[in-house]
């Protein structure tokens, strides 16, 4: 006994398999084989080889499959491992640079904060500085004699006496001698240098100790001793301030 396995175009088909003349059909036949289907008989081992050959050939049409698919999703995890690396690389640039700027604001607002703090110490000092050098110059003055006084706040009035008419020196009651005294001598100097102008020295009661008030036609000088102390004061503040500017300059260029 013999099987056949092919694709007949006459051979035992029927109404039903003439439709398709293509589909394979399997028939079992008896001892006697007709002459035109002879060729499309196959033995049993025809058909092992057959089938395995085509399970082969699966075989290996699925294993090609297989490494284009292994490959394929080899690429795309390649693919998303580099795309992940980027992105991280990118954040961490970006949290690189957002980490540098705001060290970089907080130390200028450090450094602000310090420079602030510095110029408010560096101003109470200078006034410290000026109210103990103003002290010290006070006592100083104060010390002197009412006439030393009275000769150094003619070193004030020139302004007033040349091309004047006449000067007149109000002090205290107290001071008026010591008043007299050293505007006499100015007078005198005055005199010498061919400058005479006709001076008078009063008390005026409403006026206090070391105050000294000169007035011509030309103008009104207040040559008190508090107004020479204000001077004094004025002119030490602006030489610490000119010191203080000049030892920053000298720190930032170090």
């Amino acid at each position: 006994m013999v099987i056949w396995l092919s694709r007949p175009r006459e051979a035992h088909a029927t109404s039903n398999t003439r439709k398709d003349k293509n589909e394979p059909r399997v028939g079992l036949v008896g001892d006697i084989v007709p002459r035109e289907t002879f060729g499309m008989l196959a033995t049993i081992d025809d058909v092992y080889g057959r089938v395995e050959a085509e399970r082969q050939a699966i075989l290996a049409a699925a294993q090609i499959e297989r490494e284009q698919i292994l490959q394929a999703a080899r690429d795309e995890a390649k693919a998303l491992v580099a795309s992940a690396a980027r992105e991280r690389e990118a954040a961490s640039e970006q949290g690189y640079a957002e980490g540098v700027a705001r060290g970089e604001a907080q130390w200028i607002e450090r450094v602000a904060a310090l420079s602030a703090d510095a110029q408010r110490l560096q101003k109470g000092m200078r006034n410290r500085m000026a109210e103990l050098v103003m002290l010290a110059v006070e006592q100083l003055v104060r010390a002197e004699s009412a006439q030393a006084l009275f000769a150094r706040a003619t070193d004030t009035i020139d302004r007033i006496v040349e091309g004047s008419a006449n000067l007149r020196v109000s002090v205290h009651p107290a001071d008026l001698d010591a008043a007299r005294a050293a505007f006499g001598e100015f007078d005198a100097r005055l005199r010498m240098l061919g400058r005479p102008v006709p001076l008078a020295v009063t008390a005026d009661p409403r006026l206090e100790r070391g105050a000294c008030v000169c007035e011509s036609d030309l103008g009104i000088v207040d040559a008190s001793l508090s107004t020479q102390l204000d001077s004094m004061r004025a002119a030490i503040v602006r030489a610490l301030n000119t010191s203080l500017k000049t030892h920053s300059a000298q720190a930032e260029t170090h």
